[in-house]
């Protein structure tokens, strides 16, 4: 199960949990039962009600939030309904329910020592709301015992699952950026072989032509009748096959491999990141530039593994006879404000030196985009 997947159960089993009290608050006010008549506790349905909007917009089950209904805010409002609900009804047991889903809450949004003072902070607030409601020294101990295990225990279990979370995203991007280097390296291996083969047959074949048809021009001024006319034809031939080498020497030394096999083969696959990749090449394309695109695709998809805490990321690369266009963006957290780390940084820089430019674009809950463009050489 992916870190989204768990984040969406945990989720939605709070929101059942909080509901479940609601609920039962519900069936304790009813006629013919024995439990608290909780309907007539405006305090209590207040405090719920917040409870319950605040958790709705905290988990994203509401996805219409303001910009001032931060995590941290949300979480704070959590924990003064939940503890005046317990206050205002404490005879109503699963109320305390509340404070463990707080504590949940406080585990994905604070540190650990974060979370502990919440649960703390919580636990003294049951024993308060016990010692309230006149019971023993004994039955205050034990129900905070047992809901500050439960809280305790929350929070071991999300910090649990954080940290495998976390784990596997460090693999993701581990084995993106071996897969990455593992193709570059392949690319420039290949690259040397070609060179190194266009060298030989220059330096064997290119010569031994160029010797032959110089052979042959002084034959042609020793022949006289039909053998002049071979050694004509000959010479022309040999002419013909130095001009071919010459041309796959060249070839050879400017090819480059498949862009879009490469692309491809570095984007599939990965761990926790579904990659939709499109590549248009309606022109021809240098290897140094292809280099380039090869690396800043690298670099978006590593940032984005790393970074972005997105499921999907998209990117499309046109080649065509303006030049060299990369547009990406991702279905991540984004940021309030663009700080460009090293990775990018060092993107940006590549393109800048072969006459390009990269636009970055980022807002909270709305993704990173990049737009990197090589003008044509």
């Amino acid at each position: 199960m992916d870190r989204r997947n768990a984040e969406r159960l945990s989720a939605t089993a709070g929101l059942v949990a909080t509901v479940a009290v609601g609920a039962g608050a519900v069936f304790a006010s009813s006629p013919g039962s024995a439990g608290t008549d909780v309907a007539t506790n405006p305090v209590w349905w207040a405090a719920y009600g917040s409870y319950l909007v605040a958790f709705l917009l905290d988990t994203g089950v509401v996805n219409r939030r303001a910009r001032w209904t931060t995590d941290r805010r949300l979480l704070a409002v959590e924990i003064v309904a939940g503890c005046t609900a317990l206050v205002a009804e404490p005879d109503l047991g699963w109320t305390a329910v509340l404070l463990v889903v707080t504590a949940a809450s406080a585990a994905y949004t604070l540190t650990a020592r974060g979370a502990l003072v919440v649960v703390l902070a919580q636990s003294a607030v049951v024993a308060l709301s016990i010692g309230l409601d006149d019971r023993s020294l004994s039955e205050i101990v034990l129900a905070t015992a047992v809901y500050g295990s439960f809280q305790g225990f929350a929070v071991m279990m999300v910090g649990s699952e954080r940290r495998e979370a976390a784990a596997r995203s460090e693999l993701a991007t581990a084995h993106g950026e071996l897969r990455a280097a593992t193709i570059l390296l392949a690319a420039t291996a290949r690259t040397a072989e070609r060179l190194r083969i266009s060298r030989d047959i220059h330096d064997v074949m290119g010569h031994q032509l160029t010797a032959l048809a110089l052979e042959l021009e002084v034959a042609s001024h020793l022949s006289d009748g039909e053998g002049a006319a071979h050694v004509l034809r000959a010479r022309a031939i040999a002419k013909e096959l130095l001009h071919e080498v010459r041309t796959t020497v060249g070839g050879l030394r400017t090819g480059v491999d498949d862009l879009a096999a490469t692309l491809r083969e570095m984007v599939a696959d990965l761990p926790g990141l579904a990659v939709d990749l499109s590549v248009d090449e309606r022109a021809p394309i240098d290897e140094t530039t292809a280099l380039a695109v090869v690396r800043c695709v690298q670099e978006i998809v590593t940032n984005t593994l790393r970074h972005a805490d997105a499921d999907r990321l998209t990117v499309a690369v046109v080649v065509d006879d303006a030049g060299v266009r990369v547009d990406a963006h991702d279905d991540g957290r984004g940021a309030p404000e663009l700080a460009l780390g090293n990775g990018l940084t060092g993107m940006r820089e590549r393109i800048e030196q072969l006459g390009g430019d990269v636009t970055i674009q980022t807002a909270a809950d709305h993704g990173f985009a990049v737009l990197a463009r090589v003008p044509a050489s």
